[in-house]
């Protein structure tokens, strides 16, 4: 038989027994809320139901989630991405709290707090992407709770939503080079000269590649020359560096990202240059160093290219060259808008991004695609209207 106290909060504590010994379910608003808990804990003992701790911790649940449930389900690498947004992001507001005690509205603020996070130059903290992948996570440990360790009744962050004011507007601060701006970059960097090693074009090399294929960054720097063959460029690695900053080789990022790519006779021509003079480096420098895994855009000493410093170069070469910063990823959105405007169709450039589905390109490219749309009603309009 369950007992329930009104406390001096005036929130109302059940109680329920439990072979002889009489334990507390947690406080409710009314005492009605505690009835209805009651009932169904009671019920649960009833059935012999497995009764777990529902004092647990937050903590103590994100641990058993990411160790016991996730750790074996998923790459190393998510697992690692995963860690790191339990770690820095949901442990520092939700760590401490006995888990059945976390309400809505507390979720709700932790999502606007993300939202409103501002960096130095007051632009948002926390892109859309990142705040929807934390809050994802963070209603995975409650499903996990509320289904597999039975802590919870229900998900307090169910069909909650990441702030953002409108999707259009995430859409329009997609940043890519312009034609004009991307040649006039490349056109600086191929007559750049390294300070130690003048006719290595790595950068202007990479640069190149990039706007020509559409490829992450990421994947880019884990090609070997063995990928090129016949013409066609093979993804199936990616570089990553994890929390001591060591350089792990890894899967992709799904299973569209896996796939073969065709390269034009430009870019083919400039990579067997570039091939050329990386080998007579190798032969004829004794400081420049060849990479033992054979791969294309390696530095001097023989390593492969870091991210953050690719970024930071890009970034000088750019402020050099007297063209905005738009970021590696700007490449691949660059690729992917001069194709539509070239013609292309939605599909084709969604096989050559890698993306799952046609939708992602589309809604990534919406201004450009609506562009299109508009361009070629016009053009049907033109072909079908009657002389009068």
């Amino acid at each position: 038989m369950a007992t329930f106290r009104k406390l001096k909060s005036g929130r109302w504590q059940a109680r329920v027994s439990k072979e002889g010994e009489e334990f507390s379910i947690g406080t409710f608003r009314t005492k009605k809320e505690a009835e209805i808990e009651a009932g169904k804990v009671e019920e649960r003992i009833y059935y012999g139901q497995t009764l777990n701790d529902r004092n647990m911790l937050f903590e103590e649940v994100a641990d058993e989630w990411l160790n016991d449930h996730k750790k074996a389900n998923v790459k190393e690498s998510t697992f690692e991405q995963l860690e790191v947004i339990v770690r820095l992001h949901i442990l520092p507001f939700f760590g401490n709290k006995r888990i059945m005690r976390i309400r809505r509205v507390e979720i709700k603020r932790w999502t606007q707090q993300y939202a409103e996070m501002k960096d130095h130059e007051k632009n948002e903290k926390y892109s859309f992407g990142s705040r929807l992948k934390y809050l994802s996570v963070l209603k995975s440990i409650f499903h996990y709770a509320v289904h597999d360790i039975e802590v919870l009744e229900k998900n307090p962050a169910d069909k909650l939503r990441a702030p953002v004011q409108d999707s259009v507007s995430i859409k329009k601060t997609v940043k890519y080079y312009s034609l004009i701006e991307l040649n006039a970059l490349l056109d600086f960097m191929k007559v750049y000269k390294h300070q130690r090693f003048e006719n290595y074009q790595l950068y202007y090399t990479l640069m190149y590649f990039l706007s020509q294929t559409g490829l992450r960054i990421s994947e880019a720097l884990a090609l070997k020359w063995t990928d090129i063959e016949g013409g066609k460029l093979t993804i199936e690695r990616q570089t990553r560096r994890n929390d001591n900053n060591e350089l792990k080789i890894t899967t992709l990022k799904n299973t569209a990202s896996y796939r073969k790519i065709g390269l034009n006779e430009e870019l083919l021509r400039e990579m067997k240059k570039f091939k050329l003079r990386q080998n007579e480096m190798i032969l004829g420098k004794i400081a420049f160093r060849k990479n033992e895994d054979g791969i294309i855009f390696q530095n001097y000493l023989g390593n492969y290219l870091t991210p953050s410093t690719v970024r930071d170069s890009i970034r000088d070469y750019c402020k050099d060259a007297g063209v905005g910063y738009k970021g590696t990823h700007g490449f691949r959105h660059t690729h992917a808008v001069l194709l539509l405007e070239s013609g292309a169709s939605i599909k084709f450039v969604a096989d050559r991004l890698g993306h799952k589905t046609t939708k992602t390109t589309t809604d990534t490219y919406l201004d450009i695609t609506e562009k299109i749309e508009e361009d070629e009603l016009k053009k049907f309009a033109s072909y079908t209207s009657r002389k009068i």
